[in-house]
């Protein structure tokens, strides 16, 4: 079974989660941006079985891995 990603990337003034490269939902706050990815993850892990990481851009604008289910 194939992995998948929720990155979690600055956008418009708030917070923009993409899975797999597709956009799904913006957040006004990092904080519950993050907290709807870690859900999704460890759901889809749960369901499918799937490894399911995710990653969040830092202040630096670089990407950090938060959380990986699976």
């Amino acid at each position: 079974m194939s992995g998948s990603t929720l990155r979690l990337v600055h956008s418009g003034g708030g917070w923009q989660l993409l899975d797999d490269g597709r956009p799904v939902f913006w957040f006004p706050e990092r904080s519950k941006g993050l907290e709807i990815a870690r859900l999704m993850a460890d759901a889809r892990n749960l369901n499918d079985g799937r490894l399911t990481r995710v990653e969040a851009q830092n202040d630096d604008g670089e990407l950090e891995t938060i959380a990986a289910f699976g």
